[in-house]
Parts: C-alpha cells; structure tokens; sequence
C-alpha cells in the first residue's frame, strides 16, 4: 500500500495493482540483523510512513508473500481489493502478523467481506499461482527488479520514495493532453 492512496486520491487516475513477490520461496531473506532492521525502519520505513501519514511499526517475522498475493487475487476477483489490500498492510506493519498463515488471511479477508473459506480454497488449490508467476516475469521484462514500482506511460518509477515523481508525470501527463486537445479544438474551429 504504501503511498498508494496518495496518487488514487486523482480522480483521473486509475492505479492497477500487479503483484510482485519480493522473496518468492526459493530466494533467500534480506538477512538483516535486528539492528539492521531497526536502522532501517528509523532511516527509512518510518520517515515516509509519517510523510503520507500511514501508520507503521517495525516488522517482525520475515515472511513469504505467495499466500497473501493468492488471497489478494481472490480478493480483487470479489470486489474487495482496496479493502483487503489495506487490510493486509495494517496486518504486515502495525500487527506484524504472519502473513503466510491461511488462516489469519482467511480471518482478514472475513474482516473486509470476503469469505475466509474462499480463501483458503485459492490457497490450498494455489489456484493463482500462475498467474503470480507470470506477472513477476512481465515485470522483469519490463526491467522492474522490486517495490514499490509504478509504471506510467512505460516510464517506471521505482524506489522508496517516488510517490511525489509519480504525481509529477501524471500532472505533465494531464497538461500535456490538454494541450493537445486545445490545439485541435482550435483546429478545428471550436475555439
């Protein structure tokens, strides 16, 4: 989530969600000391946290992902993807909750609307795996390598803080389109 919120604030803008596992199983943890993290969460977590006023607290366990971008899909399939998406953050950085478990993502999931055994359905059948695998692979082709990433227009954008270089290009975006349609209205003779 992020500074998500932040950029769907524009009514002009539509933000879609691509999962991106950032340590798929296989691949090995950061392998951060407790002082490491605790570093990184003052330097960097908290700090930007507090700029988009998101609540944050220092994470815990190291936990992988696949679970929760499954019940994720399920949860964006039934309508309640801002909702659950927001639900799992709190869950990760306020309450440091394992985020492999089924059953804590089913009990997320019932907290927003969504039904747990659903949930833990998609999970036991791993019903969007492939799908999860590939939109990974379409990121890397595209040259994406973590998160948070945005891509406009093709153009990415990625790092900790790029929410306010996001805003930026959709700003030039909208003002150069506007632009254009000036310039061909008064083409045309509307103007």
């Amino acid at each position: 989530m992020g500074g998500t919120p932040e950029i769907e604030k524009d009514p002009d803008v539509k933000v879609e969600w691509v999962s991106w596992e950032g340590r798929p199983p296989g691949q090995d943890f950061a392998g951060y000391s407790p002082d490491q993290k605790q570093e990184n969460y003052e330097t960097n977590h908290k700090p930007l946290a507090d700029k988009y006023g998101v609540p944050i607290n220092l994470a815990g366990g190291n936990y992988r992902t696949t679970n929760a971008h499954l019940a994720t899909y399920y949860a964006r399939d039934n309508g309640k993807l801002i909702e659950f998406r927001d639900r799992v953050y709190k869950a990760r950085w306020e309450e440091d909750l394992d985020l492999e478990s089924p059953d804590i993502l089913a009990r997320l999931g019932e907290e927003v609307g969504l039904d747990g055994r659903g949930i833990r359905q998609v999970i036991a059948d791993k019903r969007y795996l492939p799908i999860l695998h590939s939109q990974r692979a379409q990121g890397k082709s595209l040259g994406i390598f973590g998160i948070p990433s945005f891509v406009v227009q093709g153009k990415i954008f990625w790092g900790k803080d790029v929410i306010d270089d996001v805003k930026a290009e959709v700003a030039r975006l909208k003002k150069e389109k506007i632009a254009e349609q000036e310039k061909k209205d008064l083409a045309s003779g509307k103007i």
